[in-house]
């Protein structure tokens, strides 16, 4: 499964970070192989269609699900459009929790990609 973690910083290390569209970093996690990559979320400074801008960079990553803990509107049903999955995990904590809850069915998935508003 190819995940994608909100976060602040580059590494598995790093603490989750809470918000969807405003994560500084994106990891992607693949749990089959254990490659991990950083990608800074470059449409954190935008105005406008941060949301829709993050789903279509997963969505080209080609990834199974999302980890997150508060997600907008507009972005949790370009989630479910593009069927990825979302799971909402209470941190605080880091990257490597958030991972480690999602294979262990601690994360909460939501169904239909439905998740909390801001």
């Amino acid at each position: 499964m190819k995940i994608c973690i909100t976060a602040r910083g580059k590494t598995l290390d790093s603490a989750f970070e809470c918000h969807f569209a405003r994560a500084p970093f994106f990891i992607f996690h693949d749990s089959s192989t254990g490659k991990t990559e950083a990608v800074r979320n470059g449409f954190v400074i935008s105005d406008t269609r941060i949301g829709q801008n993050a789903v279509r960079l997963l969505k080209t990553n080609g990834l199974d699900a999302v980890i997150t803990g508060e997600i907008g509107e507009n972005a949790r049903a370009l989630l479910k459009g593009s069927e990825i999955s979302l799971h909402l995990f209470n941190g605080p904590g880091t990257v490597r929790q958030a991972i480690d809850a999602i294979l262990r069915s601690r994360a909460e998935e939501v169904p239909g990609g439905a998740g909390y508003p801001h």
